[in-house]
């Protein structure tokens, strides 16, 4: 049976902690999406008369700081802790918010670019969590949060041509900020499930299957397809000005549609295809040598890098969620790869457009090597490669919760049924410690009373929860 097939969301209450995880998850993912929007729109222009190597520098440390994150969770996963990184994350971003601001009123080359920098690294953090967030949602859930966040970046890419630069820079600095917030609890849970045990690069020598190599087929793809992305942002720039039109949401509508049609009608490998012509299609029409098709270059380029953009996030959840002991190590490297390669294509672009000042054959050799390189690894490679594939061909390893997220959970129940049989505070503090199989003695000593005080906070317990052994107790606390 088709995975579309299936519900939605799992009954009863866990269905309902689904569908507000959903919700919060599907806001967050469109808010960090729309940040990268409003950054290239209006915040990069914004770099050009102070530095205009900040942008790519700043670039440069989101991708660098993924992928040492993808290095250390694989190798040296215990020496993460989520609470330390959601922390360490939002304060990069306040530190780079406040330092962003203050370079552009001084005009400080130094101060924009570490400002910059920072920023990017908090973005990276919350880029990370917002994807471990998705972890926890059924598949089809994942697939639908991801293609409905893309729907609300490419609605907000239609106003955002109308927006003030300044009221740009705003969302810019609190869009990920707010992301942090909505997902840091269910990010940092399965980052605490996946740190808390044996590193990735243990695991991978017992169970090879479960794990996907940082220079696979899809990881390599993922570069290709955005530095496609980085050519078409910076190709024909003049004056740090882009001729920039944006009907890619056109692209993302079409594969929405299909993901909610779900069944036959929705395929990976289907949307990667379509991607892969609409990015050959753009090169084509850049080396056509008329100026008038540079525009429909970058829109076939940007829906191509769309596509491929909504797929790759749901390869890279999915495999996650199917290995969550690697799903940082497969979420950072995955997310600092597609970075990098924005990086390296907006480098190429670049290239072709100073090359054309001083040789105009030139413009043409850069984007000719690009497609041929492309060309040749999706006919050579990729023939043979499904994402789909990828998907089902990582062995399942799931883990239990934290010891944490235990110790949250057990404290959870006892609090639900301490007020259940109307326990007073007191007596609620009694009954967690028997729950955890604690005697009077100890009762006794950790509440600092006397022995018949402790005796009779157990004797009023007993009988308001209407048992008569702690046996009963420990099985009542069981049942929940």
């Amino acid at each position: 049976m088709s995975i579309f097939a299936e519900g939605l969301f799992a009954p009863g209450e866990e269905g309902s902690a689904e569908r507000r995880l959903f919700l919060a998850a599907t806001a967050a993912l469109s808010l960090v999406l729309m940040a990268g929007t409003e950054m290239n729109s209006h915040v990069f222009p914004l770099f050009d008369p102070i530095f205009t190597f900040a942008r790519d520098i700043s670039v440069t440390a989101h991708a660098v700081s993924l992928l040492v994150l993808g290095v250390v969770a694989y190798a040296y996963a215990k020496v993460l802790t989520p609470r330390s990184f959601a922390g360490l994350s939002f304060a990069f971003l306040i530190a780079g918010a406040v330092g962003l601001s203050a370079s552009l009123v001084a005009a400080s080359p130094l101060l924009l670019t570490l400002s910059a920098s920072v920023c990017a690294i908090g973005r990276a953090g919350a880029s990370l969590l917002v994807c471990l967030a998705l972890v926890l949602l059924p598949f089809r859930a994942q697939v639908l949060a991801i293609c409905a966040a893309y729907l609300l970046q490419s609605a907000g890419q239609l106003i955002t041509p109308f927006i003030p630069s300044l009221v740009s820079l705003g969302f810019f600095q609190l869009f990920p900020l707010f992301a942090l917030l909505l997902v840091v609890r269910p990010g940092a849970e399965v980052m605490g499930r996946a740190c808390a045990h044996e590193a990735p690069r243990d695991l991978s020598v017992v169970r090879p299957a479960s794990f996907v190599a940082p220079f696979s087929t899809l990881f390599v793809c993922l570069f290709l397809f955005q530095a496609a992305f980085g050519f078409a942002l910076r190709f024909g720039e003049v004056d740090g000005a882009s001729p920039f039109m944006n009907l890619n949401w056109l692209f993302v509508i079409a594969l929405s549609t299909l993901a909610l049609k779900g069944g036959k009608w929705f395929s990976m490998d289907g949307a990667v295809s379509f991607a892969a012509l609409a990015v050959v299609g753009g090169f084509l029409l850049v080396l056509s040598g008329n100026p008038f098709y540079d525009s429909g270059a970058v829109v076939l380029l940007n829906g191509g890098n769309s596509l491929f953009s909504m797929v790759s996030r749901m390869v890279l959840v999915a495999i996650a969620a199917r290995n969550v002991a690697g799903s940082v190590t497969v979420l950072a490297w995955g997310l600092g790869v597609t970075s990098l390669g924005s990086l390296v294509g907006a480098a190429a672009a670049m290239l072709c457009n100073h090359s054309a000042q001083a040789n105009y054959q030139l413009h043409f050799v850069l984007p000719a090597l690009f497609l041929i390189v492309f060309v040749a690894y999706m006919f050579f490679v990729m023939r043979n490669f499904s994402f789909s594939g990828a998907v089902a061909e990582v062995e399942p390893l799931t883990l239990a919760p934290s010891a944490a997220a235990q110790q949250e959970s057990f404290q959870e129940k006892c609090l639900s049924i301490g007020q259940r049989f109307g326990l007073s505070p007191r007596e609620q503090e009694v009954f967690a410690m028997l729950a955890r199989g604690r005697d009077r003695a100890y009762i006794e000593a950790d509440l600092v009373v006397s022995k018949n005080t402790a005796k009779a906070h157990v004797k009023h317990v007993y009988a308001k929860l209407g048992i008569h052994s702690h046996q009963e107790l420990l099985d009542l606390v069981e049942k929940g």
